[in-house]
């Protein structure tokens, strides 16, 4: 018997792309800048330690912006990153009082990856385009997701008594 209900996850390709490129420029950037004697030119060397800072900065907000999935089981809801080492959300299904299919657009104020959203609550948005609003007893919570409107029936079909 399986206990899992549904399961769904969004890559964010452009945001992640966008982020490599920034890390890719930063590195060799890095690589040019680099003096052959590092301790002779030490602000050649401090800009080179700042640019591959940048990069590793870079290169994990691209992960951060990469991928998100969340399960449904019969117990609980189950959010996580599956690139980066972030403990997952886990939230009994009882805290579940509305799950919702909405349409997430970018603005020029959107707020994007893992963040709170004023009037919205928390939400993990990699992407435009369908997500899931989770109502936890007052509390939102937004995750983009490839076809929400399954988890919605698959939610439905469980809380529907038997006869």
């Amino acid at each position: 018997m399986s206990f899992l209900l549904w399961s769904g996850r969004a890559i964010g390709y452009r945001r992640a792309g966008a982020g490599l490129g920034v890390a890719v420029v930063c590195f060799v950037a890095g690589s040019v800048v680099a003096p052959g004697q590092p301790f002779d030119h030490p602000k050649r060397l401090a800009l080179t330690a700042l640019l591959f800072v940048a990069g590793l900065a870079a290169g994990a907000w691209a992960a951060a912006m990469a991928h998100v999935s969340v399960q449904i089981s019969m117990y609980n809801v189950r959010i996580r990153h599956s690139l980066l080492p972030m403990p997952p959300i886990s939230v009994p299904l009882r805290m579940v009082h509305d799950l919702r299919a909405i349409d997430v657009r970018s603005g020029i104020g959107q707020r994007w990856g893992w963040t709170w959203v004023p009037g919205r609550g928390r939400a993990v948005i990699v992407r435009s385009g369908p997500a899931l609003m989770f109502d936890f007893g007052g509390r939102q919570f937004t995750v983009s997701v490839d076809e929400p409107e399954d988890a919605v029936a698959a939610l439905n079909r469980m809380r529907i008594p038997a006869r």
